[in-house]
């Protein structure tokens, strides 16, 4: 049995395994042309973890990060957290990383690091089937299928789930 790793406090140094996990090959990935910007927003992310406007939750194996959910308070709704980015690579694949990862999140993002939110929203590609599947089976609901980042790849679906305090 392996030990894993779970933590959302991290180094300035260690800042950078974000952003490894974010490049490398990882599950709910549809394709990159769903993503055309990916790569200018994942060099953004580190800054933003650096000064606080992220956070990230940080699944390791050993001193390997293998899995990584970025959130921060959502920009326009009051209460509420915004997943940005939930990773897993693939040779973590069937060890409940994503599930493990997500719900931390959850718990840290509502009793830690924004303690007066009590709404999580994530949002994937509408053609992204695993990961809605995954999402409705950790408790969110479906609420609107739009173009949120007005990319014309494909339209996007915003899921949320509310936490009792």
């Amino acid at each position: 049995m392996e030990d894993i790793l779970f933590r959302n406090e991290h180094k300035e140094s260690e800042l950078g395994n974000v952003c490894d996990v974010l490049t490398r090959p990882r599950l709910w990935v549809p394709t990159s042309l769903d993503y055309p910007s990916h790569g200018e927003w994942v060099e953004k992310v580190e800054a933003q973890l650096g000064n606080g406007q992220k956070r990230a939750m940080l699944a390791y194996r050993g001193n390997v990060p293998i899995g990584v959910c970025v959130y921060q308070r959502h920009p326009n709704i009051p209460g509420a957290i915004e997943i940005k980015n939930l990773s897993v690579t693939p040779d973590a694949q069937g060890r409940y990383i994503g599930a493990f990862l997500l719900r931390n999140t959850e718990l840290e993002g509502t009793q830690n690091d924004f303690p007066e939110c009590y709404i999580l929203i994530g949002d994937t590609k509408i053609t992204n089937l695993e990961m809605i599947n995954f999402l409705i089976g950790q408790g969110y609901f479906p609420q609107e299928i739009t173009d949120l980042y007005k990319t014309d790849t494909s339209l996007d679906i915003t899921l949320t789930k509310t936490l009792l305090n």
